[in-house]
C-alpha cells in the first residue's frame, strides 16, 4: 500500500527543540558530530553513563538534519541561559543555531504556517500544579517549546526525561536523550530529502 508522502512526512518528529545540554553537547563535541573527527579516549564523555551513545546518536541525527528534514529551534529563554554562562564562543554558537531556526521559519513565508495554534492551548497547561518536578527554568523552556509546535525538547540530562510520559500524556512533546530522538528518527532516515 503507498502512503502518500504528506501523512509519512506528518510522523516524522521533525522540530526539536534544543535545551542548552544539547546545545552545549553540539558545540563541544562539534568535530566529531560535523565532520567526523576523533573523540580523545580521556574526554570525559566516556565517563557520563551512555556519554558517548547520545554523542553518536546526534552525529545521526545532524546528519538527517542537514538534508533539510529537520528543525532546531531556540527561544528567547534558551538565549538567556546562554548569556547567563558568560561565554562568548557559546553565545557564537548559540546565535549560529537561533539564525537557523530563523531561516526555518522564513521558509513559511511562501504560502506556509509555521505554527497551527495548538501550542498556546497545551503551554497554558504548565500554569498548573501537576508539574511541580520540573525546575523554574526547565518549565521556562518545555514552555517554549509547547508555544513553538516542538515535537521534541532534546536534552542530554537524565532527570528530566525520567517525566517523559507525563509530558507528552499532558504536552503532546517528546522529551528525549538524543539517543530517544534517534530510536524516532531512524526508521525514517532513508527516505529522501
Amino acid at each position: 500500500m503507498n502512503v502518500p508522502l504528506f501523512i509519512v512526512l506528518d510522523q516524522i518528529p521533525g522540530r526539536a527543540f534544543l535545551d542548552s545540554s544539547a546545545l552545549q553537547t553540539l558545540q563541544d563535541y562539534g568535530e566529531f558530530i560535523y565532520d567526523g573527527g576523533e573523540i580523545l579516549q580521556d574526554d570525559r564523555i566516556w565517563s557520563i553513563p551512555d556519554g558517548f551513545q547520545n554523542a553518536e546518536a546526534l552525529r545521526k541525527i545532524m546528519l538527517v538534519g542537514g538534508r533539510g528534514s529537520l528543525q532546531f529551534v531556540l527561544s528567547r529563554n534558551s538565549l538567556q541561559e546562554v548569556l547567563d554562562r558568560g561565554r562568548y564562543n557559546y553565545l557564537q554558537w548559540a546565535l549560529e543555531v537561533l539564525d537557523y531556526w530563523e531561516s526555518c521559519l522564513a521558509s513559511y513565508e511562501d504560502g506556509g504556517f509555521a505554527f497551527s495554534g495548538h501550542g498556546a492551548a497545551l503551554a497554558a497547561k504548565l500554569r498548573r500544579t501537576r508539574f511541580g518536578y520540573l525546575s523554574e527554568k526547565d518549565a521556562r523552556l518545555i514552555q517554549d517549546a509547547v508555544l513553538l509546535e516542538c515535537d521534541v525538547f532534546l536534552t542530554m540530562e537524565r532527570r528530566l526525561p525520567q517525566n517523559a510520559v507525563h509530558l507528552e500524556r499532558e504536552l503532546k512533546i517528546k522529551v528525549v536523550q538524543p539517543v530517544g530522538y534517534w530510536d524516532l528518527l531512524g526508521p525514517w532516515a532513508a527516505l529522501p530529502a
